[in-house]
């Protein structure tokens, strides 16, 4: 059998937190991976009503951080 979608990954009791050993981490330092954005640019996009791309785990990262400052 083929190995499970990202999906899939996301509903694996072993993977409750949506991120997991085979995905590309969220962030590396404060880049958003995959986005080429900081922390800090994503959350100015944010609050200007943007939508930069950002999966729900970055999301959330972001949300706490804007919530934090």
């Amino acid at each position: 059998m083929g190995s499970p979608s990202k999906a899939e990954h996301v509903h694996d009791a072993g993977c409750v937190s949506g991120v997991c050993g085979a995905d590309v981490p969220p962030l590396i330092g404060s880049v958003l991976t995959g986005t080429g954005l900081t922390v800090a640019q994503a959350a100015a996009a944010l609050e200007r009503g943007e939508t930069p791309a950002l999966n729900d785990v970055q999301r959330r990262i972001v949300e706490q951080y804007v919530l934090e400052r």
